[in-house]
């Protein structure tokens, strides 16, 4: 017996799947048109956002791009106040300042695309980090 190309390995006839082909059923006029749910399973749609969890995304994305503004400007500084021959406002102080700004617009994205715990986890560290900043630093 020639083995043929449909046969398997050493001419031995391939084994047939317990499970039948898919095929996909095209849509009829009486059907039904599935909801978009974005990602999500249909009995979780996405929740609307609320004018409190607006409203606090809304201050802690103004403060932290505040805060990555400042963090700029001490950087401008900062070398400016060197090629004077000065001091400035310390290596220290800029550098933790631009990295708490940095953490807190990342936070901040993630609070703007998450309306879940994580999403006001998010928000509320993100708040904590500036404040914290501005509390240690310049206070």
């Amino acid at each position: 017996m020639q083995p043929t190309p449909e046969d398997g390995p050493m001419g031995t006839p391939p084994a047939a799947s317990p499970h039948p082909p898919r095929t996909r059923r095209l849509p009829e006029a009486g059907d039904q048109p599935r909801p978009q749910s974005g990602g999500r399973h249909a009995l979780h749609p996405p929740k609307p956002p609320t004018r409190i969890g607006t409203t606090a995304r809304t201050l802690t994305g103004a403060l932290a791009a505040g805060s990555l503004v400042f963090a700029v400007g001490l950087v401008v500084v900062q070398f400016w106040t060197i090629s004077l021959g000065q001091q400035g406002p310390g290596v220290a102080a800029v550098i933790s300042q631009l990295v708490t700004a940095l953490a807190a617009v990342a936070l901040q994205t993630v609070a703007d695309r998450r309306r879940d715990a994580v999403g006001g986890a998010a928000t509320l560290a993100a708040f904590a980090l500036v404040i914290g900043s501005l509390w240690f630093w310049w206070w």
